[in-house]
Order: structure tokens, then sequence, then C-alpha cells
């Protein structure tokens, strides 16, 4: 991992699946220093922080003792898929969210993870969320206990989830199905919003 100048120290941010780099936006506009990783190339390019390829799983947590926290936003799609579809559908495989925990232990520093409403069932209840952002771990008090208030979404009168007027609704698989549909949508429709990420990390200086 590089190593920072001695002159220039700051608050070490590390970055777990970092993506293009939603809770490394907030932390470098607070005054850290962010180290992200991930195993995907294509995020090296967009990625704000200092970015690292690797796969998560096989990194030793003690090499970032020095870090002030660790943030992480493991993909979500083990505890989005189409479960309703089937009636016995198989539990999902959380071993990336095992390593998060994992990761902070061998750290010893505060952790705050990130994922959707669907894996309280399967991880525990989340400590906070805001929107469809659910924060579990070592989530700071938020401004007196509140998260920043949602900003973006989809506008009600536009929201395919919306019930009709005749009491129908389009079906759930249109709603997931809106949006970017680019090579990157998934991942900006993922990204932590800066408001969110500047607040926790303001809760760990």
């Amino acid at each position: 991992m590089p190593r920072p100048d001695k002159g220039t120290m700051k608050p070490l941010a590390i970055d777990l699946f970092c993506g293009l780099g939603g809770w490394a936006e907030g932390f470098l506009r607070e005054g850290y220093r962010v180290v992200g990783f991930d195993n995907n190339p294509r995020f090296a390019k967009l990625y704000p922080g200092e970015f690292v390829l690797a796969d998560v799983r096989s990194l030793d947590g003690r090499r970032f003792r020095d870090a002030r926290c660790i943030v992480a936003s493991p993909p979500c799609n083990e505890f989005t898929r189409l479960n309703f579809l089937r009636s016995h559908a198989p539990p999902p495989d959380t071993t990336l969210v095992e390593a998060c925990w994992r990761i902070a232990q061998e750290a010893r520093v505060p952790v705050v993870m990130e994922n959707v409403e669907g894996a309280r069932r399967y991880i525990g209840p989340a400590v906070a969320h805001r929107g469809s952002w659910y924060l579990w771990g070592d989530v700071p008090i938020l401004f007196d206990g509140h998260l920043p208030p949602k900003v973006g979404g989809i506008p009600r009168r536009a929201n395919p989830w919306v019930p009709r007027g005749d009491g129908t609704r389009p079906a759930r698989l249109y709603q997931w199905g809106h949006g970017d549909k680019g090579r990157d949508g998934s991942a900006r429709r993922a990204k932590i919003p800066l408001p969110l990420a500047r607040a926790v990390a303001r809760g760990f200086l």
C-alpha cells in the first residue's frame, strides 16, 4: 500500500469494494487520505483516491492498523437477486460481508459497512439508513442522531413503483430495470451519496 510523506500526514480511510468511489469522495472532502481496494480494474481510472487492484477476501487487516476507519460496500447482488420468484431460494453467499468483519477485527479500527435493505435478513439489523443505503458496524452519531436529508431519487409521479389509479402497479422487474443500463450503471446507482459519505467521515475526525 502506498505510503504518504511524513510531512503531509492525513487520517487514513480504507475503502473496501471501492467501486466508483462514493465513500472516497466524501472522505477526501473532509481531509482524509483514502486507499480503495477492488478487484475490477475498470475502476482504476475513475476512482478519486489511491486505487489498489485486489480481491478484498485476500487482504490482511493487520496492514491497516494505522487507519482511522474502514468503510466497505460489498456487492449487493446476493441480497437483491430475484429470490421472490422462488419459494425456496438458497441463502446468499455472505463471504464478502464476512471478509469485511474479519479485516476490521484484524485491523482493530472502526468499520462502517453499507448494503441494501434486504441484507438485514442475513446479517442482522442495520444501525442506521438513509434512503436505500443501510449501514452496519461502528456508525458514528450523525447530526444529533439523524442522517443528512435524502437527495435525488425518482420523483414520485415518475416512480414506476407508485400504484396506479386503478389499483394496480407495474411489475417490480420494471422498476429494477429503470435508469442507467450502461456498463457502469449499477455501480453509479449503488454509489454512496456525497452528503452521507461526508457525514460519516466527519464522525471519525
